[in-house]
């Protein structure tokens, strides 16, 4: 199960695994189906909803699960036999989490996450040769990309989620600080950017905020940055039209490399 590629692609398909339920993708139509405490219903959903696409639709399809904690550990002093380790900071976890892991060859960082392991039965029991990974090692890959590309010393990138956000700051294109927050309003929305300002120390002039995807329903926040901070841009996807109903992370919703 865990991804050692070089490059974790994207393939013709695409599951997202939330919390609260799956984002299916083609390229014709994304679908939601909500998680119900029935894993029989959920089973029988899941069975329906396939049985609308042709035979192998969804062959070698990819499973991206947003579940949280996800951590980086550095190849240099990963062991998967320490597994459980690397997470500890985060509490326990039941037994109805698995771990798994994605290696980012290329960026020497190895994402630590959990899954839900009934879920990910049901859905492996459904699909053939279906693949896992994490979100964050999609995220942190393409804000390296787009970190190698600008000339500013220091950038924050902001990936928002329905009821969370994810806080990159990178330093001449290397990412210095990394973490994930939930965010109700957008008061605590500025306070997480602030406390990431403060701690690094950075002046107005000294760094640049990139939204990943200008997604309407997040509107009051950019407007609320805009208020303390003029130097902003949007880098865009062509998932970002989605309503956040279908998608609570519209950014990846149909990203492609």
């Amino acid at each position: 199960m865990p991804n050692k590629n070089k490059d974790i692609p994207f393939n013709e398909s695409s599951i997202h695994l939330f919390v609260n339920g799956f984002s299916f993708f083609t390229h014709s139509k994304t679908e939601f189906i909500p998680i119900t405490k029935d894993i029989g219903d959920l089973e029988s959903s899941l069975q329906e909803l396939l049985s609308f696409y042709p035979k192998g639709a969804f062959s070698k399809t990819q499973i991206i699960t947003y579940h949280q904690p996800s951590t980086f550990v550095p190849v240099t002093f990963f062991d998967k036999n320490l597994l459980p380790n690397y997470l500890q900071l985060f509490g326990t976890f039941d037994e109805d989490s698995g771990l798994n892991f994605d290696t980012l060859e290329k960026e020497n960082q190895v994402n630590v996450y959990t899954y839900p392991k009934v879920i990910l039965k049901i859905l492996n029991q459904n699909l053939e040769k279906a693949s896992l990974c994490h979100y964050n090692s999609l995220l942190f890959k393409e804000v390296n990309k787009l970190a190698n590309s600008s000339d500013k010393e220091y950038q924050l990138y902001i990936h928002l989620q329905k009821k969370a956000m994810d806080l990159y700051l990178t330093q001449n294109s290397s990412v210095i600080f990394q973490n994930h927050f939930s965010v109700q309003n957008k008061d605590e929305f500025l306070y997480y950017i602030f406390f990431v300002v403060e701690q690094y120390n950075l002046s107005l002039d000294q760094f640049e905020i990139v939204f990943l995807g200008e997604i309407e329903a997040f509107k009051t926040y950019y407007q609320s940055v805009k208020e303390y901070h003029n130097t902003i841009r949007f880098e865009y996807s062509k998932g970002c039209a989605l309503d956040i109903d279908h998608h609570p992370a519209p950014f990846f919703a149909k990203f492609s490399n």
